[in-house]
């Protein structure tokens, strides 16, 4: 891995500098798919318990992924803290830079052809309960209600 030499002869690790660690085989990855994740040191500062992630919590899953792919040195890493089905099942919602996604899709075609899982569920409940919503980019927006104003002479809504 060839890393660029910073001013002071330091080489510069940092992940805006480097390829994005990506494996051959998506298959190959065996992390876990429940309890906690712990990240490396090097891919988010701090005391342990800011480098924790409860996987059964969409929302750090999400978070734990984002650093593990934007952070992870070398292919080994990535390998050890992600899990292929969950990779798969979460891609479309992680908010990644576009060299990193870009890395990623061109060495596995299948992950652009990801369906969202939670826009897969609510269409199929909006088919089954006859609903005309469109869920199709992931975000739906509720209606307000009209809401019923008198006005007085003054103009003012009582």
């Amino acid at each position: 891995m060839s890393y660029v030499a910073a001013r002071d002869g330091r080489k510069n690790r940092s992940a805006a500098s480097r390829a994005p660690a990506v494996p051959d085989r998506i298959d190959d990855l065996h992390g876990n798919s429940l309890g906690m994740l712990e990240v490396p040191h090097h891919m988010a500062c701090g005391h342990a318990s800011r480098r924790r992630y409860d996987l059964e919590d969409p929302v750090q899953l999400r978070h734990a992924y984002e650093k593990v792919l934007c952070e992870a040195v070398e292919c080994g890493e990535v390998a050890d803290l992600i899990n292929p089905m969950m990779l798969r099942r979460v891609w479309r919602d992680l908010h990644l830079p576009s060299r990193v996604r870009e890395a990623w899709e061109s060495r596995h075609p299948g992950l652009r052809h990801t369906v969202n899982r939670s826009i897969a569920d609510d269409e199929v409940v909006a088919t089954r309960t006859g609903s005309s919503r469109s869920s199709a980019s992931g975000f739906t927006r509720q209606s307000r209600a009209p809401v019923n104003r008198k006005i007085t002479r003054a103009g003012m809504p009582v």
